[in-house]
């Protein structure tokens, strides 16, 4: 019976226009929201899109737009394939620290780029992409730091 309530109310939800920045808030209030130990990984599906079952109350809708989401990052695009080539990077990255105790950046660089002939073994496919490791427990990024 409540499931046959949930689905009638989302019925009753409107589309609606929401620009990145917009979803970007109603993430971050959601975040603040969530209960202690809840990972904010829950909105986000299997193909990197945003479930936006989660931010109807904070958006009064469901966005029209499509965006994703890095599982890793929890970065915000409107295109798949910068936060899919993120997680698989992420992965290979802390396998590798795991197995070899080391980061796998490109020898002297001064923004700590990610060497892909290091993660040779962890990555099916060179990315198209640059990524960087930052200060922040070993996390990836695709901006350059300054």
């Amino acid at each position: 019976r409540k499931k046959r309530e949930e689905e009638a109310s989302s019925e009753e939800v409107p589309q609606i226009d929401s620009s990145l920045k917009e979803v970007r808030a109603a993430i971050h209030q959601f975040y603040r929201d969530l209960p202690k130990g809840t990972n904010l990984s829950i909105i986000i599906r299997d193909d990197n899109t945003i479930d936006y079952s989660f931010l109807v109350p904070y958006l009064q809708g469901i966005p029209k737009q499509t965006y994703y989401m890095s599982k890793a990052t929890y970065e915000l695009f409107e295109e798949g394939e910068t936060p899919r080539i993120l997680d698989e990077v992420q992965k290979a990255v802390d396998r590798y620290i795991f197995e070899r105790d080391a980061l796998p950046i490109i020898d002297g660089d001064p923004y700590n780029r990610v060497s892909y002939l290091k993660l040779r073994d962890y990555l099916q496919e060179r990315p198209p992409i640059e990524t960087y490791l930052t200060d922040q427990e070993n996390m990836i990024t695709h901006r350059k730091p300054n």
